[in-house]
């Protein structure tokens, strides 16, 4: 028997700040209310500059994989993350996970807890240089506390987001300044490895960044 066997399977309503704090909160301890309530505090934030990033509910037995900008991946179990009250700020996530210095969150994937399937499912990366790669989500079954490497990247490159894909969606790639392409998935293969560091998913001059990755459902569209 593990620690795991004696967690209730509870639903959670997980919350992470731009800041870099992430709590739980049983989903039980937010009520129904009708139209035009006040509502309640959901988080509290550590400044005026801080906001909540993502917001979502899972099983407490739900593993859920961070995603890391030097290209790291970690695992956790929603049941392992910092339990507290909707007006707390929750734990940063320096102090959940080994993060070096300067090393931060960029995408946070709560997956189904048959790992089994994960087979079938796809994974999309995209990196601040424009290097887009496809991996099965069976690669990150296996991931230890102290992480293991996601994609490797070079001098300079991080990793912008990751996101679950299937072969009948599309890749949206954004700029920073204001340029996006739009791709099939299956353009880009699937990789057999973590140690490569993928295809080019857009060409950008040298002042230009990538600052976000979409996953948008395939629609034939004319134009017109």
């Amino acid at each position: 028997m593990e620690d795991e066997d004696l967690i209730p399977r509870e639903d959670m309503v997980v919350t992470v700040s731009h800041g870099g704090y992430i709590k739980r909160v049983p989903l039980a301890t937010y009520r129904s209310q009708r139209r035009g309530g006040k509502g309640r505090a959901g988080m509290s934030l550590k400044n005026d500059e801080d906001s909540v990033t993502r917001l979502f509910v899972a099983n407490t037995h739900t593993p859920v994989l961070f995603f890391s900008s030097r290209g790291i991946v970690y695992k956790e179990k929603v049941w392992r993350l910092p339990l507290a009250a909707p007006q707390a700020r929750g734990k940063a996530l320096i102090n959940i996970l080994p993060l070096e210095q300067g090393e931060a969150i960029t995408s946070i994937l709560p997956l189904t807890d048959d790992e089994a399937s994960w087979a079938e499912l796809d994974v999309m990366f995209a990196t601040t240089k424009g290097t887009v790669r496809r991996n099965k989500l069976s690669d990150f079954v296996q991931v230890n506390r102290a992480g293991k490497i996601a994609m490797k990247l070079d001098e300079g490159d991080g990793i912008v987001g990751v996101q679950i894909c299937s072969p009948n969606d599309d890749v949206l790639l954004t700029t920073a300044t204001g340029q996006a392409i739009r791709f099939p998935v299956t353009d880009v293969r699937v990789f057999a490895g973590r140690n490569s560091t993928g295809v080019r998913g857009i060409t950008l001059p040298a002042d230009d960044r990538i600052i976000s990755m979409s996953i948008l459902r395939h629609v034939d569209a004319s134009p017109a």
